[in-house]
């Protein structure tokens, strides 16, 4: 009679973490959370890494530069920090569009709806007291550290998709048109959105968050009746 299979190791415990290794990534978070904040309202070339030193618990130069090692690599991990959720929301609502599509005179606002509305998970999560929108529209003016080269390297699939999406239900516009408003769209979404967040900020949580989601509601409609509009391109053909 042949032997039993010997039994297949177990895999190894995740190793606790130590007093050492939490208190340097609790030192790591207060680090992002400050030098996010003031990037956001002094521009990502506006503030020193010894301010940012400054605004946390930290007076060690030297901190900054072992976690992150550079500015550039600073504002990544502010990336890393927030871009996950953000993906993570809209793949799930894309997801849940793609399994029950809407009408099709609906579908160009529920895709600028998924375009729009995770892009404020950060304001949602920190209710109303954030400032990745900000430190975003900082970027597009920043020739120095360029976030959305980064962001479309590492967490564009549901923009991409997104985006594709919204090119079939715009059909009568030229690629070129397309693509042109689509950068647009980026750009102003970006925009409306530092603005909105900064505005949540100055509310109460409750009146924020109804002025988030009913301002958001209308920037879909309206960016649906600016893919709608006819492709002067094409000669106007709607």
């Amino acid at each position: 009679m042949a032997a039993p299979p010997a039994p297949r190791p177990s895999a190894a415990p995740a190793p606790a973490a130590t007093p050492r290794s939490a208190r340097a990534a609790a030192t790591r978070l207060e680090l992002l959370l400050a030098a996010e904040r003031l990037f956001a309202l002094h521009g990502l070339m506006g503030v020193s890494l010894r301010q940012i030193v400054a605004a946390t618990r930290q007076r060690n130069l030297a901190t900054v530069h072992y976690h992150f090692g550079s500015r550039e690599a600073l504002a990544h991990a502010i990336c890393d920090l927030r871009m996950p959720a953000i993906e993570q929301a809209r793949a799930q609502r894309l997801s849940a569009y793609l399994e029950d599509p809407p009408p099709p005179a609906r579908r160009a606002v529920e895709l600028l709806r998924i375009q729009i509305e995770p892009s404020a998970e950060p304001v949602f999560a920190a209710r109303g007291r954030s400032h990745f929108r900000r430190l975003l529209a900082h970027s597009f003016v920043s020739d120095e550290i360029d976030l959305r080269r980064y962001i479309g390297s590492h967490y564009d699939r549901g923009i991409r998709q997104t985006g594709r999406l919204l090119r079939t239900e715009s059909a009568h516009l030229s690629a070129a048109t397309f693509a042109v408003r689509w950068a647009l769209l980026i750009r102003s979404m970006t925009y409306l959105l530092a603005s909105l967040e900064a505005r949540v900020e100055a509310l109460s949580w409750r009146k924020g968050e109804a002025l988030l989601r009913a301002e958001m509601a209308e920037m879909a409609v309206a960016f649906a009746g600016f893919f709608a509009a006819p492709d002067e391109a094409n000669g106007g053909t709607a």
